[in-house]
């Protein structure tokens, strides 16, 4: 039985480990470092310096951004340790190359907002498009939509579909929860294979050049030239991704977006640019 003179309180614990008495509470509720004893009459939580190494582990673990679940996989089954590890430094890693990436947009962005992006109406004719519809949770949509489109041209060469042609992505307004979309490049009416007709008509339209990260600014200014029209923008929405990013390069792609503007007569189409 441990020395009852050895106990410390969660106090003298926190401030031997360098933790706070809210995290050591917050690592005891998630099953990661239980107090040694807990009185049943005050429930105050006493410790045991032997329990000093794994609160200082778990402390540098978490300063380190370790996940808690990673670091209850480690405290469960110390073996796997160094590959759980491995597998958190590689998401460490990511997640920081993106929140490089994202500080990059940062003064792109301010840019771009202070530009005005022209809203031009084009009339888009009926399209047979080769088809593919996905979902995703909306903080994975660009990454899903991305590998649907690889996996939409893979088809489309298989097939001898002129993969040439422009992708179209086709998305709701709202970008919440649970997103349904769909994406698909336009083949001959004649070519014989599975395909959906995409209704033609006319179309409010800003072209962007830029990566998909900043495409919000182009649906600012086509929403708030709806709203100007009268239109509510109820979607579905399309993209039409006019360049190769595999050519030209993420930061200068060329993307269409468009929504449909009902109860206008219609003009001749736009001539292409």
């Amino acid at each position: 039985m441990t020395d009852p003179t050895q106990w410390m309180s969660i106090g003298e614990f926190a401030r031997a480990c360098r933790l706070t008495v809210k995290a050591l509470r917050y690592y005891d509720r998630e099953g990661l470092l239980p107090p040694g004893r807990v009185d049943p009459h005050t429930g105050y939580r006493y410790y045991t310096p032997a329990q000093l190494a794994s609160a200082l582990r778990i402390g540098l673990l978490r300063r380190a951004g370790v996940s808690v679940a990673a670091i209850r996989s480690i405290v469960d089954d110390p073996e796997r340790g160094a590959d759980v590890l491995a597998v958190e430094r590689a998401r460490i890693e990511h997640e920081a190359e993106r929140a490089m990436r994202s500080l990059a947009l940062v003064g792109s962005l301010e840019e771009l907002a202070a530009m005005e992006l022209p809203v031009r109406l084009r009339h888009i004719d009926d399209q047979v498009v080769l088809w593919r519809e996905g979902s995703a949770e909306a903080d994975d949509l660009d990454s899903t939509v991305a590998a649907s489109i690889e996996g939409l041209l893979a088809d489309a060469a298989a097939l001898g579909v002129d993969t040439e042609a422009p992708v179209v992505g086709r998305y709701p307004v709202v970008l919440e929860g649970t997103v349904d979309f769909g994406v698909g490049i336009e083949v001959a009416p004649e070519s014989g294979v599975e395909a959906l007709l995409m209704p033609g008509g006319l179309f409010a339209a800003v072209d962007f050049t830029g990566p998909a990260a900043l495409l919000p600014v182009a649906y600012h200014a086509l929403f708030a030239d709806l709203a100007d029209r009268g239109v509510d923008a109820v979607g579905p929405v399309r993209e039409y991704y006019l360049t190769d990013p595999a050519e030209v390069g993420a930061e200068n792609m060329l993307t269409r977006v468009v929504h449909q503007v009902p109860g206008l007569d219609p003009k001749p189409p736009t001539p292409p640019q």
